[in-house]
């Protein structure tokens, strides 16, 4: 059985008063997740624009061959 509790009119709970470095370590640990997935979301969007920057194609990669024949229509 819960032991009871009295409230008295007046009287406000004692709270312990956290230093910096726990509330600095709470907040880490809360936003560790998100911190993780924004960087890895970053890896795939770089990754991405590399791959599109590398196959645009050079302007002198258009030359001219021997087999090159224009069809006009």
């Amino acid at each position: 059985m819960p032991q009871k509790t009295t409230r008295r009119i007046g009287q406000r709970p004692v709270n312990k008063r956290s230093n910096n470095i726990d509330t600095l370590h709470e907040a880490w640990d809360i936003m560790k997740p998100f911190v993780h997935f924004s960087i890895k979301a970053m890896r795939v969007i770089a990754h991405a624009l590399i791959f599109i920057v590398k196959n645009i194609p050079k302007p002198d990669d258009h030359k001219r061959g021997k087999n090159d024949k224009v069809i006009k229509i």
